[in-house]
């Protein structure tokens, strides 16, 4: 049998040390670093084909992004939410990079105290740009305004740097509520259709629900944009099939018949793909958009996604087994397994794996 960790150095063979470095840097990063710059929580649900069935939104003043789809000829959707006279109203209107239509979906904001057609005060109508005719097809709430924005795609595409991807922002709205009440937005659609999101407020606030399924909404957010399930997932895929490879053929004595270090080993290499699609998908989002400093955004994730994999990976396929004879094992994988949810690491399952290591770990003490 190899003996793997004696080719490793003094520092590698001190998990405490390598687990320290690594989660301090990425929780310490994280918290300083992401907050400021997560730009929109993602929203998928409902349909608001009509003014009755507008979807309501709750708290628009939090910062999300309302994505849908658009059949063509006519189609519209439509959202509600409160607003208190004076509280700011931040609206945009954007699509993906490489739609499959023809023309520009319009934003329609309608309201009480609203001025028809754009013409509720110069500097609106400089945020706004020019307004045109208000759309036949956009219901207009009895003794409310309406003001349209035409979209219009803009030099160059927008990088968002946590999912990561790209986007163009079609329209803009930013101005006070004239008035206490109901305030509609409509999304009226060009001839050919096509997928859209709304982006609605600006203070920037996670719930722990929406902060969890963030890896899920990327995917859809993946989806929004045109690409394959098979092409979002090609680096999770490579990254599992070369590991198992690599396990099998040098550690199998190790995992043979193991499922706590299997846990563990699987856990790191989820984790590790994680690491390489941020990486995958920053590229491809480049490839559309002009490079920005958010760029390191997806970086710090590929890094730290990567870090995470590591240690679980090391973790687990230690000569000498862990739990019986590592009594601090449970807490290492406790620690990966938060750390993962937190990060997003390992699209859910990665992070539920290392905590089942751990308890496995647990298990053994004694």
């Amino acid at each position: 049998m190899k003996k793997w960790g004696a080719r490793n150095s003094g520092f590698l063979r001190r998990p405490v040390l390598v687990l320290l470095t690594v989660l301090l840097t990425v929780l310490l990063s994280a918290y300083f670093l992401l907050p400021p710059v997560f730009a929109h929580v993602p929203v998928f649900d409902g349909e608001g084909k009509s003014l009755e069935e507008a979807i309501f939104v709750e708290d628009p003043l939090k910062s999300r992004v309302l994505y849908g789809e658009l059949s063509g000829g006519g189609d519209v959707r439509y959202y509600s939410f409160e607003m208190e006279k004076g509280e700011r109203i931040l609206l945009g209107l954007i699509i993906p990079v490489e739609p499959r239509t023809r023309g520009f979906p319009d934003l329609v904001l309608m309201g009480p105290g609203i001025v028809s057609r754009g013409e509720s005060g110069e500097e609106d109508e400089e945020e706004s740009g020019e307004a045109s005719e208000l759309p036949e097809n956009v219901e207009i709430p009895e003794g409310n305004g309406a003001v349209i924005v035409p979209g219009s795609q803009p030099k160059s595409a927008t990088y968002e740097g946590f999912t990561p991807s790209a986007f163009y922002s079609l329209a803009r709205l930013d101005l006070e509520a004239p008035e206490s009440g109901t305030y509609y937005a409509a999304v009226n659609s060009p001839p050919g259709g096509g997928n859209y999101g709304v982006v609605l407020g600006y203070l920037e606030s996670f719930s722990l629900k929406e902060w969890l399924f963030i890896p899920l909404n990327q995917i859809r957010i993946y989806r929004w944009e045109g690409q394959s399930l098979l092409f979002i997932f090609t680096p999770l895929l490579f990254t599992l099939t070369v590991g198992f490879l690599i396990i099998l053929r040098t550690k199998a004595d190790v995992v043979d018949y193991d499922p706590g270090r299997w846990s563990g080993a699987l856990a790191g290499l989820l984790f590790l793909g994680t690491g390489i699609s941020f990486l995958f998908q920053m590229l491809v989002s480049l490839s559309k958009s002009a490079y920005t400093p958010e760029i390191i955004i997806a970086l710090f994730m590929t890094f730290a996604h990567l870090g995470l994999g590591a240690s679980a990976i090391y973790l687990s396929l230690r000569e000498k087994g862990y739990g019986k004879e590592r009594a601090a094992d449970p807490l290492y994988f406790l620690i990966l397994g938060l750390g993962g949810f937190l990060l997003w690491a390992g699209w859910i399952v990665g992070p539920v794996l290392a905590l089942e290591a751990g308890l496995l770990a647990w298990g053994r003490k004694g």
